[in-house]
Formats: structure tokens, sequence, C-alpha cells
């Protein structure tokens, strides 16, 4: 649900022509700045996915994806760099992300007891991730 809203967000750019690329020349998918966003809502996704008593906290959600839009409008970007978000290799890279996230936590994504408590702890500290999520 997340991933989609968020997705559906950014696709609502697409009509915005393409004007520029980040400073560097690298794109859309080299801006950490947005790609951190995307891999926040990949992780907060997959907890609220596999954790039945977490649940996203769509308003917040929602406002984190149309700031992000309106970070990508005012660094230039275009339809062609919001579809890139979509190349299944830049997802790949945003799941290595995700993975590499958990396992600095400690955390085995097949241990749902612990993924559960890791989200339970994050909504507890109020973590940026937590203030994404809800107890259900």
């Amino acid at each position: 649900m997340i991933r989609r809203t968020t997705y559906a967000a950014l696709l609502g750019l697409l009509a915005t022509p393409v004007v520029a690329q980040d400073i560097a020349g690298q794109g859309i998918a080299a801006d950490a700045e947005i790609t951190a966003v995307l891999v926040d809502n990949m992780i907060v996704t997959e907890l609220t996915t596999i954790c039945p008593k977490l649940a996203p906290r769509t308003v917040r959600v929602n406002r984190q994806a149309k700031e992000m839009m309106g970070t990508i409008t005012a660094k230039g970007y275009g339809a062609r760099d919001i579809q890139s978000l979509q190349d299944p290799a830049f997802l790949a890279t945003l799941a290595a992300k995700s993975e590499r996230f958990f396992a600095a936590n400690g955390i085995e994504k097949r241990d749902t007891e612990a993924m559960c408590a890791f989200g339970k702890a994050q909504i507890a500290k109020r973590t940026p991730l937590g203030k994404l999520m809800k107890n259900r």
C-alpha cells in the first residue's frame, strides 16, 4: 500500500517536462536524498506487511511522498527521471539497501518475531521509521 501510494504520487509527475539532471549528472537514481526516502518506504512496507500488528501511517507516508515530489520538482527532475525509479535494476538496489539496513540492525528478515519487535521498538522510540508506522 505504501509503495503503491508513493509510486502513484511519483507517476503523477510524469506530465512534467524533463528539465535537468542533478549537479553531478548522475540522475535521480543516484540522488541520496530521494533514494533514502524510497528505502525508508521499502523498510516500512516490509515491516507492516510481515507484522499483522503494525500498520503504515498513511497520512504521514503520503506527506513524505508529497515532500519528495516537491524535492524532485525543485531539483529539476522530469518524467524520464521518475520513470527510471521503476527500473528493475534500481528497485534491486533499493532492496539491497533495505537488506543491509536490517542486517546492520541484527535483524534476519525471515525472523518474523524479530522483525515485528524491531518495528514496535521503532514506533516506541519515535524514530523516523517509527513515525511512519503505528500499532494496530
